[in-house]
């Protein structure tokens, strides 16, 4: 006893040293523990040479750029009157908005018909050693309904019409397969056979709708009623038509792809 009251402190620091080697070596090994477990957790993210690193899925953001690539379109015009007031009407004891713009601003487009020259083939007529061939004409352009009509020609191998020169016959001559035609106008050559003919467009008519009601295959030169002023049909091709007023202003409607 004498010796540990003597020396105390000696003991307490060799205790303590004690206690701090232990911690020591505890940590130690608690540091070679945690260094091996978090290589393992690195080796299993770690991608494999060679493995392909899976697709970010980008889809709501592509949706948010598509949406924003196509800005929202206000619609100033159609049904609805805000910007568009429109006109009254009566029918009968009842006093009604009209629905549609009236007049010319409501004139459209319903239909592009093309007028033709149309030629087919009817056959062979006349004697075997020399035979003709017989064809009918139609012009669909035409002003007058009387010349629209079909009109029926024949011609032999190297003869022509008004209209339409013979230039070759393919197959037997009796009944040839095929028939080589050409236009006098343009030199524009084509075939012929039975079940084959020619169309081509020399002039437009258009199917047009305005202030509620049909005007059908409206020509060049034909007048509209359209609010109560007449308008005469100026020009008709296949993408516009052209509208004067009496006031001689011009007004273009173009096809629209949907008719």
């Amino acid at each position: 006893m004498d010796f540990i009251k003597k020396h105390y402190e000696k003991v307490i620091l060799s205790v303590v040293l004690l206690a701090v080697a232990v911690v020591v070596f505890l940590l130690t090994v608690e540091v070679t523990a945690v260094k091996d477990e978090l290589a393992e957790q690195l080796a299993q993210k770690t991608v494999k040479k060679g493995a392909a690193i899976p697709a970010l899925d980008l889809s709501t953001q592509k949706l948010v750029v598509a949406r924003s690539s196509q800005p929202l379109k206000v619609v100033l015009d159609g049904p609805h009157n805000t910007f568009n007031p429109g006109t009254w009407e009566k029918a009968g004891d009842v006093l009604r908005r009209k629905q549609g713009k009236a007049g010319l601003a409501g004139l459209s487009i319903t239909r592009i018909i093309p007028l033709n020259l149309v030629v087919t083939y009817r056959g062979p007529v006349g004697v075997a050693e020399n035979p003709r061939y017989q064809f009918a004409v139609a012009r669909e352009f035409e002003k007058a309904p009387a010349k629209r009509q079909p009109v029926i020609t024949s011609l032999n191998v190297g003869s022509k019409d008004n209209v339409l020169s013979l230039v070759e016959a393919r197959g037997p001559k009796e009944d040839p397969t095929e028939l080589v035609c050409e236009l006098v106008e343009t030199r524009e050559r084509f075939l012929l056979s039975r079940t084959k003919d020619f169309r081509k467009p020399f002039g437009y008519a258009a199917d047009l709708r305005g202030d509620g009601r049909d005007y059908l295959a409206r020509r060049v030169d034909d007048v509209l009623q359209l609010g109560g002023t007449t308008y005469k049909v100026v020009a008709i091709a296949k993408d516009e038509l052209v509208v004067s007023a009496p006031n001689q202003v011009r007004t273009r409607f173009p096809v629209v792809a949907s008719q």
